[in-house]
């Protein structure tokens, strides 16, 4: 879980909150316009759902180590190469390649590897290791910064990439292996009855032992699964997930600064936004073993739903001005704490629904619907406001998805056990 926790952190320096930041003085220097910038977003998810597919069966045979250190070689290499743009084709070559690694290789990491390990406090162990994304969106905006205003923007990106290697390309090169069973060892740390040990199969696998619990683990293929209704519906729920996710937090900041609130205050908003993203990570991770997923979910995009509609009126309508700026702070501080525990429930459910055996596989398999949604959400709301000179329309927008996804997911059922091919 360290190891995934120090991925997430880096991967964070090729998300949207990260070129928020250098959006602004890239465009003023290049005479680029939002929607310019926010396209290389687009290219680089477009190519993560391509590789994706790829990626996920790699990590069912043979683990994350050598996936997980080249993808973050690739990705520090991009984002120290941003340091050299001085074109439209260098900027999306060097951000997308980063991003396409970040979302394509190392998300999948992420999940598929905490997946693997744990069943019985899979919803915490996931809560935790997405902390990781979150710490880093919580720190990377503000060092940010702190590099643009005392290096420049050039160096701001080769500092950052040279901190994405070190942080976690090493640890997982030597510490990062596929599921316990390969080590002796059994999920969530169970202790396995004499002789079994080194058996090599899953612990639902063996004469009904179970230690986790949770009852026969379901062990679906990728051919089964895209099969099912359910497979379908929570693609469409993680697309939706990843929609929402990408458009609102690229956007808060150049909304914010848009609307007067000085750009240091603005950083310190989407810090605090992760910072209680965080939390809501591990709450919500907690609480899904606990509650029903669907239910939890549907809950979480209702609230989500009413959180940044308020904290989108008290920012355009000049509320804050008198009420004070605590007031975005504490709705950024909500909505970080719903959004937040959002992809530890989605990625819980996927493993519930389908088992450890092909996760990998199934799970890349509705990646690029998923990466689809992210690259065309940024792109979407960038186009608006060039067109419309506004956020309105594209933020309601966001809204109604929100409620959307709180209907499907509550339409979200359990796929079973997987038919049995005679024979077998």
């Amino acid at each position: 879980m360290g190891v995934t926790f120090l991925i997430g952190v880096t991967e964070s320096g090729a998300f949207q909150n990260i070129l928020a930041i250098f959006m602004k003085p890239m465009a003023q220097e290049f005479g680029w316009s939002r929607a310019v910038v926010t396209g290389s977003i687009a290219v680089g998810s477009l190519f993560a759902g391509l590789i994706s597919p790829l990626v996920g069966p790699i990590l069912d045979r043979h683990g994350p180590r050598l996936v997980a250190f080249w993808g973050i070689v690739i990705l520090s290499a991009g984002l120290i190469g941003m340091r050299f743009v001085n074109s439209i084709w260098q900027f999306y070559l060097f951000f997308g390649v980063g991003r396409m690694v970040a979302m394509g290789v190392l998300s999948m990491v992420i999940s598929v590897s905490v997946s693997n390990w744990f069943i019985r406090q899979r919803g915490r162990a996931l809560g935790v290791t997405w902390l990781g994304p979150q710490f880093g969106a919580a720190m990377m905006p503000a060092l940010t910064q702190f590099f643009i205003m005392s290096l420049g923007w050039r160096l701001a990106w080769s500092t950052l990439g040279t901190v994405v290697f070190l942080l976690s390309g090493l640890p997982a090169l030597i510490l990062l292996r596929r599921r316990p069973e390969d080590m002796g060892l059994l999920p969530d740390g169970d202790t396995a009855p004499p002789g079994e040990k080194k058996s090599g199969k899953p612990s639902s696998q063996r004469d009904g032992n179970n230690p986790a619990g949770v009852g026969a683990e379901q062990l679906w293929s990728r051919s089964q699964a895209v099969r099912t209704l359910s497979f379908w519906v929570l693609t469409c729920v993680d697309a939706m997930v990843a929609f929402q996710n990408a458009g609102v937090n690229f956007h808060v900041f150049p909304f914010l600064t848009d609307r007067g609130i000085p750009a240091l205050t603005a950083v310190l908003v989407l810090s605090t936004i992760a910072v209680f993203a965080a939390v809501g990570s591990v709450m919500w991770g907690y609480l899904v073993e606990r509650a029903k997923a669907q239910t939890l979910l549907a809950a979480n995009f209702f609230g989500n739903c009413l959180v940044f509609l308020l904290l989108y009126w008290s920012v355009r309508y000049r509320l804050v001005e008198a009420l004070g700026v605590w007031t975005v702070f504490a709705l950024g501080a909500l909505h970080g704490m719903l959004y937040g525990g959002r992809q530890p429930m989605v990625t819980f459910v996927w493993a519930k629904f389908f088992g450890r055996k092909s996760l990998g596989s199934i799970y890349s398999f509705s990646t690029p619907f998923r990466y689809a949604a992210n690259a065309v959400s940024p792109i979407f709301a960038a186009f608006c406001f060039d067109a419309f000179g506004s956020y309105a329309f594209p933020f309601y927008f966001f809204a109604a998805t929100y409620f959307v996804a709180c209907t499907l997911s509550l339409y979200l059922k359990s796929p079973g056990a997987p038919a049995q091919v005679p024979g077998k």
